[in-house]
């Protein structure tokens, strides 16, 4: 099966990074401003794209403060399903390297490429955020 794997440095201390990966407020600054989560194991998220056109339904599988997060896509059509989110969180000194992965995908496909781009721009849209205070979420995105 393939995975998205991808390794950010982010020049932020690592509970600032664990912060915004689980916290609502936060998440709408980096990924999309539709967002609805809370911090806690058993958690349902949604995450919605495109005016709510496109929804992620995610359930929050591991919280390890300040180090590991884990979701488990519930819906968010046939590729997502049953994949797995996780986001590692390495402490370098005063920075953070953010292991990412996405697990579980059937094939190498559209499907698989379009979220493989996107999770890089994400990504990148996390580091702008923690390092500059404006990060580019979706709506805000670029149309790629």
């Amino acid at each position: 099966m393939p995975d998205i794997m991808h390794l950010v440095e982010i020049h932020a201390p690592v509970e600032r990074v664990f912060k915004a990966l689980t916290t609502q407020e936060d998440i709408s600054n980096w990924w999309t401003h539709d967002t609805k989560i809370e911090p806690r194991v058993g958690a349902t998220g949604e995450f919605g794209f495109s005016d709510h056109q496109y929804v992620i339904t995610v359930q929050v599988t591991d919280l390890k403060p300040p180090t590991r997060i884990e979701w488990k896509a519930l819906s968010a059509g046939p590729a997502w399903t049953n994949t797995t989110i996780i986001f590692e969180l390495r402490p370098q000194g005063s920075d953070t390297h953010v292991a990412f992965a996405h697990r579980g995908f059937k094939n190498a496909d559209d499907d698989y490429a379009r979220p493989t781009t996107r999770w890089g721009y994400y990504l990148v849209s996390l580091k702008q955020y923690l390092e500059t205070g404006k990060g580019t979420p979706d709506p805000d995105d670029s149309d790629f």
